[in-house]
């Protein structure tokens, strides 16, 4: 490709060169001008399908802000224990310094969607990944706790000069005080992904589901996976039940579902602040934030009322 910048519809372009500095590093010594590169998205990063010598890969090259939310030798170690149970496509480099990673790319997969992800078949699918992860003896590097994250974020808001949005100061406390709640209700440590977005989900035309993007990975409750896989794709309430259902084998506990409320509350917080840092450094995710922001205090409303 001899165009000096690369551009997808809908995304901002990208210096060719700069990919092409990456490969060389990945592929030492090797001839790579012959390399077709295509931007095929990403909300946190800049993600792009590479062919070379009849192979096709996935670049991940981070984006605006993301030093200080991501731990690179965490993600490496818990995206490479994720290749091991069989769930996430097989890394073939990963800079821990950089968070520059190059992944197989599983060709004619089919990306999930909102839709999708609520049919049957696909979340009989979901709740197997989610009990091979949840079930698994590994140890993750980290433990990914969201009230320390939140404190995290604030720090890195401040350090950024970004701007919570209004009200923020009253809700915090509330969002805070939901530990003691969960504590009350039992947090149970297991491998966890902490990222579901639907889009994270791809299946293989032979019908092997895969989950990717493994950033925010670590050791929580395997209920904070659900309530961010619910949240995300605006889960219908019988399919909660049903993909529930299917995970516990029948036994739901009774106290699944205010956990997941509390990890909803949590995860709209967080991912505010999350977009409130991005935008500082120049993303623009539309109303996206206030919208998580919103949510949260909704559902806070809602928790009240139990």
């Amino acid at each position: 490709m001899s165009m000096a910048v690369i551009q997808a519809v809908g995304k901002a372009p990208y210096d060719k060169e700069n990919l092409l500095r990456h490969l060389r590093n990945i592929f030492p010594g090797k001839d790579i001008s012959g390399a077709k590169i295509a931007r095929i998205g990403g909300m946190s990063n800049k993600n792009f399908k590479v062919e070379l010598d009849n192979r096709s890969y996935v670049l991940r090259v981070p984006g605006n802000g993301s030093e200080g939310m991501v731990e690179r030798t965490d993600e490496e170690y818990n995206a490479r224990a994720a290749c091991r149970l069989g769930i996430n496509p097989p890394i073939r480099y990963f800079d821990a310094s950089t968070g520059v990673k190059l992944a197989d790319f599983i060709e004619n997969a089919e990306t999930l969607t909102a839709a999708t992800v609520q049919r049957h078949d696909n979340m009989r699918k979901i709740a197997r990944i989610y009990r091979t992860v949840h079930g698994s003896r590994i140890r993750l590097r980290n433990e990914f706790n969201i009230f320390r994250e939140i404190e995290k974020y604030d720090r890195l808001m401040a350090r950024a000069g970004a701007v919570m949005y209004a009200g923020w100061e009253d809700v915090r406390p509330r969002v805070m005080a939901l530990e003691e709640r969960l504590n009350g209700l039992g947090v149970d440590l297991k491998p966890c992904h902490n990222d579901a977005l639907y889009e994270n989900f791809i299946k293989a035309p032979d019908g092997t589901m895969y989950l990717i993007d493994w950033e925010y990975s670590g050791m929580n409750d395997p209920m904070a996976d659900f309530a961010a896989l619910f949240i995300e794709a605006g889960f219908e309430k019988e399919n909660e039940d049903y993909i529930l259902a299917e995970y516990f084998g029948g036994d739901v506990p009774a106290d699944a579902r205010e956990k997941i409320l509390c990890y909803q509350i949590l995860w709209d917080y967080l991912w505010a602040q999350w977009t409130v840092i991005k935008e500082s450094k120049g993303d623009d995710f539309g109303t996206y934030g206030q919208d998580r922001f919103n949510r949260a205090i909704e559902n806070l409303n809602i928790l009240d009322l139990r």
